[in-house]
């Protein structure tokens, strides 16, 4: 329409049409330089959970960070394919926060790439856009499934030993000592502690299995398989509280429980392609 107008002044000889023409000129100028500005110094962060598996959509966060002093940011948009999660208004020097879901194919490690993000402030004739680079590393945990409970094998070469009494977190109570700085807060018995002059802890009966150790060359079918036969063992029986260990090729990682060793055995899990 302003080249139209634009030749049409030039043809004419119209002042007013100059006038007109000179204002839309201007007004694109303007435009084009605010919604250049609004895209500048803009920073994209994700946050994943504790625990990302592959092939299994994952809800992320995502944080854009405005690091100007003055100027806020306007119709921000994140193109990342599936999904563009939009950001209204991102005030200066503050953080914007959303979610989106992801998923990954494969497990491993992944770079995750470079985004554009777009705006079509501060009128919607043109969509303007940035790259980005991202520069954070994910690792992503094998998809557990197929348990094989014959690949799991005791100390002693047995697939399930029977249960043995442990002090565990059951509603049976065992008894009250002295706390030594290692049991969980939940444990302290408050009421009795308020009569002593030191912390007392409850100690409840559980149960638990002798340790077991997963060779994945004991396991069956192909390497994807049998990684996903193993992550599911590590995955059910931590959650059984039954130490879990692992044997790959020369490598042993020996039983453990808890979070730590769960994670230490998906990520062993994640990045092993035989040998």
């Amino acid at each position: 329409m302003t080249l139209l107008l634009g030749f049409a002044a030039v043809n004419t000889g119209n002042n007013l049409l100059y006038l007109l023409v000179s204002a839309l000129l201007g007004f694109m100028a303007v435009s084009g330089w605010l919604g250049q500005q609004n895209l500048r110094r803009l920073e994209v962060e994700f946050h994943f959970p504790r625990e990302v598996f592959a092939t299994q959509p994952t809800l992320v966060g995502v944080r854009l960070y405005n690091r100007r002093a003055r100027l806020p940011a306007f119709l921000i948009r994140l193109n990342l394919g599936a999904e563009n999660p939009l950001f209204p208004w991102v005030a200066a020097g503050a953080w914007g926060e959303g979610s989106l879901t992801l998923s990954w194919p494969q497990r491993g490690t992944h770079q995750l790439e470079d985004l554009w993000l777009e705006s079509c402030y501060p009128i919607n004739f043109f969509v303007r856009s940035l790259r980005v680079s991202i520069n954070q590393e994910l690792l992503v945990f094998p998809l557990p499934q197929g348990e094989k409970m014959s690949a799991a094998k005791g100390e002693e070469g047995q697939a399930f030993l029977p249960s043995s009494r442990k002090r565990g977190d059951s509603s049976d109570l065992r008894s009250v000592q002295d706390y030594r700085g290692g049991e969980p807060l939940k444990s302290i018995h408050w009421k009795l502690s308020a009569r002593h002059d030191s912390y007392k802890v409850k100690l409840h009966e559980g149960f638990s299995a002798r340790p077991l150790m997963i060779d994945l060359d004991q396991l069956q079918g192909s390497l994807e398989q049998r990684i996903s036969q193993a992550a599911s063992l590590v995955v059910e029986q931590l959650r059984r509280q039954q130490p879990v260990g692992l044997q790959l090729g020369r490598e042993r990682i020996p039983p453990r429980l808890g979070g730590g060793q769960r994670r230490r055995l998906l990520s062993k899990l994640a990045v092993y392609h035989g040998g």
